[in-house]
């Protein structure tokens, strides 16, 4: 549940917020492929990323945990992608693809359930559109179908 400044209670997320989410998610994806290609830690990158773009605190913040939850969840979540997708080795997706679904797969799997599951692979697969190849719209849709189903 969300409470605005009013104290009133939401079932959901106020539109405003979701743009400020959607921009955490990407630089956090952002952040994640420069730390898989230079073996940097990605939360300091997401935290750099997200203020030189000037997204807000709470964005911010929302980037930096993201990035932070998936290097600390780094081998589960590695383990649940082989487990999702058998045939395609963690190590040869392409680095955001593979960040991509990490991202997802760490805010469906240790998110506070703010954000329904839908909602993040939808985000997921616009991420994969706007950063990945021509095929990864589609790939990250079928793997993270398969949480959902």
């Amino acid at each position: 549940m969300w409470r605005d400044d009013y104290g009133d209670v939401s079932g959901e997320i106020p539109p405003d917020e979701i743009g400020c989410r959607r921009l955490a998610r990407a630089v956090a994806v952002q952040a994640l492929y420069e730390a898989d290609l230079t073996g940097h830690a990605g939360y300091p990158i997401a935290k750099r990323l997200a203020d030189e773009a000037g997204i807000g605190d709470a964005p911010g913040e929302f980037a930096v945990w993201l990035a932070e939850t998936v290097e600390t969840n780094r081998i589960t979540l590695d383990e649940r992608l082989k487990e999702l997708a058998p045939m395609w080795p963690i190590d040869q997706l392409s680095p955001i693809d593979r960040n991509v679904l990490r991202l997802a797969l760490a805010e469906l799997e240790h998110g506070n359930n703010e954000t329904p599951q839908k909602v993040i692979v939808s985000e997921a697969i616009e991420l994969a559109t706007l950063f990945g190849s021509e095929g990864s719209k589609t790939f990250v849709n079928g793997v993270l179908g398969a949480v959902l189903a």
